[in-house]
């Protein structure tokens, strides 16, 4: 009877402990998912062309990425909850930045540069080793997944929201209603952080000072391949994050129809990250990776060639790219996490981020201009066909490496 009451306590901390998490995470995390649904309002504002916008989203993305390690960095020397705390406030500054931006400057330090920052403070890492230090190390899959579902819901919960908010007030009111909700993330960043352990005095000559973990981190063979892959899956994630909203307008889809079928996406990256930290436990994760990979290619490919541009199409679309959308995330952190130290985590988290937003720039970037050019979408769609490919292989690559690492432990009598 104890062990029960113990276990039914401890799946109730994760639960409880999980959902907390899972907001500080989640509200970051959605507003930039939905930022190409303000895109054109943000055009109008500021007097820009759609491609200049775009080019602020690519520089976005890659700031986000790029602060990741040194966020992770400093969390390591310092805390969690200083990193989270400023991430906030980065945040909010953002949101009066671009309410006041009348020009490209002003809008390029605000979502560019600021928005970006907060989003690289308030990362997947720091929020993952914090929550791992409340519940434990043998629950880190369920956790992932839970965060991965996060993403999805506050994106799905959002979209219609911002769209709504946008018919009723425009910008302003959107921009007013995201600073209130950055807010809420004060409170939520002291609870998250609550079990993290006391950060140790270093001795001033900085003796003490742990060794950076990039330089091990290299010649890990199936971090390479990691990097490689997660790269290739920021370009895909960011098409759909800046440009697929626009994408179903320009197929004579309506605004508030095609802000429902984004809102599906959001629902089908919640029950994929779900089902993914579930599998990630019980499936080789390189294989996952592979299959996750490979399915992109041929499900972008299947719409852009064989499907009808209609509402239920696009919404059908939509649910297939949710499925993998943040499905990777789990299978990849938890190779990580088998590989490398708890305290390196976070940082070598965010180094994966770091290249999976460079891929991200390109995207935002590239796709600007492919439609201004061409006036259509498919050319960014055909460069993601080819990357999802290669990061199937080097995905199946990591699965043939493991294998061999523990066929070399067991010759050894490890």
């Amino acid at each position: 009877m104890k062990c029960s009451s113990e276990r039914k306590q401890k799946i109730y901390l994760i639960v409880v402990f999980g959902l907390i998490s899972c907001a500080l995470y989640g509200i970051g995390a959605g507003i930039r998912s939905n930022v190409g649904i303000i895109l054109t309002p943000m055009a109008k504002q500021c007097v820009l062309q759609y491609n200049d916008v775009s080019f602020c989203v690519a520089v976005m993305q890659l700031v986000f990425g790029a602060s990741q390690p040194f966020f992770g960095i400093l969390a390591a020397r310092k805390s969690n909850r200083i990193v989270l705390l400023s991430g906030v406030g980065l945040l909010a500054c953002s949101m009066i930045g671009i309410m006041l931006a009348r020009s490209f400057i002003v809008l390029m330090l605000s979502l560019g540069i600021l928005f970006g920052l907060g989003c690289g403070a308030i990362s997947f890492g720091l929020v993952l080793t914090s929550s791992i230090h409340f519940i434990g190390a043998e629950n880190s899959m369920t956790i992932s997944g839970m965060l991965n579902a996060a993403s999805g819901m506050f994106g799905f919960v959002l979209a219609p929201i911002i769209q709504r908010l946008l018919s009723l007030g425009g910008l302003k009111l959107v921009l007013s209603f995201l600073i209130a909700v950055f807010l809420v993330l004060i409170p939520l960043s002291f609870m998250v952080t609550s079990k993290d352990p006391k950060q140790k005095a270093v001795a001033p000559s900085g003796s003490e000072k742990e060794p950076l973990p990039f330089r091990t981190a290299f010649k890990n063979r199936t971090y390479r391949l990691l990097l490689a892959g997660f790269s290739t899956c920021g370009f895909h994630m960011v098409i759909i994050e800046s440009h697929l909203f626009s994408q179903y307008v320009s197929y004579g889809i309506a605004e508030t129809a095609a802000s429902w079928a984004f809102s599906f996406y959001g629902i089908a990256t919640i029950v994929g990250a779900l089902l993914s930290g579930f599998l990630s436990t019980r499936l080789n994760k390189g294989k996952l990776l592979a299959f996750y990979y490979g399915f992109r290619a041929v499900w972008v490919a299947l719409y852009l060639f064989v499907l009808p541009k209609t509402v239920v199409t696009a919404l059908i679309f939509s649910v297939g790219l949710g499925l993998t959308g943040d499905a990777t995330v789990s299978p990849t952190s938890g190779l990580v996490n088998e590989q490398f130290d708890l305290k390196q985590v976070a940082t070598l988290i965010g180094l994966l981020f770091l290249v999976h937003q460079i891929g991200a720039f390109f995207s935002a970037w590239l796709g600007g201009i492919f439609v201004n050019q061409t006036g259509s979408y498919k050319l960014i769609w055909l460069v993601d066909i080819a990357l999802c490919v290669f990061a199937s292989i080097m995905s199946a690559s990591i699965s043939v490496e493991c294998h061999r690492s523990r066929s070399i432990m067991e010759e050894k009598g490890c």
